[in-house]
């Protein structure tokens, strides 16, 4: 769901590029296309999400067992022991967890490990934030218009090719995720934004001139060499099917992957929030720093990236195919993880113990 929901907004996208060629229309119609074709993704989502069973830890925490073997039998390709195991790993967990009778409250998380698990969640959504891709998507025209490529139809070129980007590179995650794991996906996303950004923002800045615009007051990077101009358009589009394979849709699988179940809705919203925050000031940042910046925001957000990958790398241990009841074992780990596949897991550790 995470990754149909990224190809929706690239799909949102690439209606807005019918949007434009609307724009050439003198009709009323010209601006209503626009709101009519953004309906139609969060029609389909909102349709579609009719047919999403509950969840099956839901469904027991509300006394409907049969319901929830019923979710799982839909949703799980392993044999019926295997499923019935993980049915009654769920009910057993639950009833510790009634018999421990956690706090419902944001204070549960000065618990050292669920105060690390809200600390990871929202570092993770800030670096996803921080990484720059909303700062291109947003104001790819004006980025564009920065390169010498203003011309009318600047939006429509910068911001289709951002959908199909989106679009072609979210797949392969849908396939990979549960194979490689979440690591190595956030771990390479950022080795290869981190190269685009900076080798995109040096080759504009060793190749291009700068000179302000007397009527928007704003800076025009001049590149009079079309082998380094496309060299960065080309870097740009790199780094949005970086981001795209990985911190875009990966990082809300692992958001949802963090928070203990009896904090999943604090906690998750917590995190999410945070993720918005950021948006919303880099929202108005951006714009201003493109007044006044050319290359050296490239270069800003590439070291943003490389410091991403270093933190992922020593903080986030490996959450694949642990189950989210099993998930508390991991956190309990040690803070600094050593190895792109660590999980922080004790082969030794007994998962009989109750979660505390």
């Amino acid at each position: 769901m995470v990754d149909i929901d990224k190809m929706k907004l690239a799909s949102f996208i690439l209606i807005n590029i019918l949007g434009f060629n609307s724009s050439k229309s003198d009709s009323q119609w010209s601006w209503r296309i626009p709101f009519v074709l953004q309906i139609i993704p969060a029609l389909i989502f909102g349709i579609g999400i009719r047919f999403c069973p509950f969840s099956p830890r839901w469904l027991m925490s509300k006394g409907r067992e049969d319901e929830a073997l019923n979710v799982l039998r839909t949703i799980r390709s392993a044999y019926s022991s295997d499923i019935q195991a993980e049915f009654e790993e769920i009910k057993r967990e639950l009833l510790l967890e009634n018999e421990n009778e956690p706090p419902q409250s944001c204070l549960q998380f000065r618990n050292p490990t669920f105060l690390r698990r809200l600390i990871l969640g929202i570092g993770i959504q800030l670096f996803q934030q921080f990484s720059g891709i909303n700062s291109i998507i947003y104001y790819a025209p004006d980025i564009f218009n920065q390169l010498g490529y203003g011309h009318k139809h600047a939006f429509s070129y910068s911001t289709g090719i951002n959908g199909l980007v989106n679009i072609i590179f979210t797949i392969p995650t849908v396939i990979l995720i549960d194979k490689v794991g979440r690591r190595l996906l956030f771990l390479s996303g950022a080795i290869v934004m981190t190269l685009s950004l900076l080798i995109g923002g040096s080759v504009m800045g060793t190749n291009g001139s700068i000179q302000t615009s007397n009527m928007t007051d704003t800076i025009v990077v001049n590149i009079t060499n079309p082998v380094a101009a496309y060299t960065v358009i080309t870097n740009i589009y790199l780094f949005v099917a970086a981001f795209a394979f990985s911190w875009g849709p990966v990082m809300w699988v692992y958001t949802t992957e963090l928070c203990p179940l009896s904090m999943r809705a604090k906690g998750t919203s917590i995190m999410l929030a945070t993720n918005w925050a950021a948006n919303c000031g880099l929202s108005f940042l951006i714009p201003i720093l493109l007044q006044h910046m050319w290359f050296q925001i490239y270069i800003i957000f590439g070291i943003f990236c490389f410091i991403i990958g270093i933190l992922t790398f020593f903080f986030y241990p490996e959450t694949k195919g642990i189950p989210l009841e099993k998930m508390d074992r991991i956190f309990r780990g040690r803070i600094i993880i050593s190895s792109c596949s660590r999980t922080n897991l004790n082969e030794n550790e007994d998962f009989n113990d109750p979660i505390i």
